[in-house]
């Protein structure tokens, strides 16, 4: 192999462990959210707060085992963590609109809902194939090697992994996937 493509493979893998960090300490922060909110939600207005204290719990115990898995880089931490980013975002939506609906505050509610969509958003990035490739510890990741001016990035929308370069980048640029702009 030659220097270039070995120092673009190193490059790939930074940018490959810093999602592996931020989404393992996302699905951590998220699990204990949930607990708070868990202990604060107001039963007593509606038998429906029923389900996602049932989902909360399991979810919980999954999320925190997901994401140690995940950053341990171990064989089932992309399919746990997807789960439990699923779990919780169910969790948080239907919380929200929980809270939305019987009227204790529609800002909090609104809030709950944002962090559950936040939550399923993160579920195409540990789906990704080029990561899932990465994850498993295979030399090449099936996408071309970043060049020497190149870095990994997210698309802010579909949070689609791209090789990218900050100079070039333009306000009209937009992702092959989504099609959305990528300089918000």
């Amino acid at each position: 192999m030659s220097a270039s493509l070995l120092w673009g493979l190193k490059r790939m893998s930074r940018g490959m462990e810093s999602i592996v960090r931020h989404v393992s300490i996302l699905i951590f922060l998220l699990s204990l959210v949930q607990i708070l909110v868990i202990f604060s939600l107001p039963y007593e207005n509606s038998i429906f707060f029923i389900f996602p204290l049932v989902l909360g719990l399991v979810a919980v115990p999954i999320s925190i085992l997901g994401s140690v898995l995940l950053r341990l880089r171990k064989g089932a931490g992309i399919f746990i963590s997807t789960i439990s980013l699923g779990c919780l975002g169910i969790c948080f939506i239907t919380e929200g609109f929980l809270i939305i609906f019987t009227g204790p505050s529609v800002i909090i509610g609104g809030l709950y809902v944002l962090l559950g969509i936040t939550s399923l958003r993160r579920i195409p990035t540990m789906n990704n194939p080029s990561f899932i490739s990465w994850f498993g510890g295979a030399k090449e990741i099936g996408v071309s090697p970043v060049g020497e001016k190149e870095v990994v990035a997210l698309c802010p929308h579909c949070s689609s992994i791209l090789a990218v370069i900050p100079s070039l980048l333009t306000e009209a640029d937009r992702c092959p996937e989504c099609d959305g702009l990528l300089v918000v």
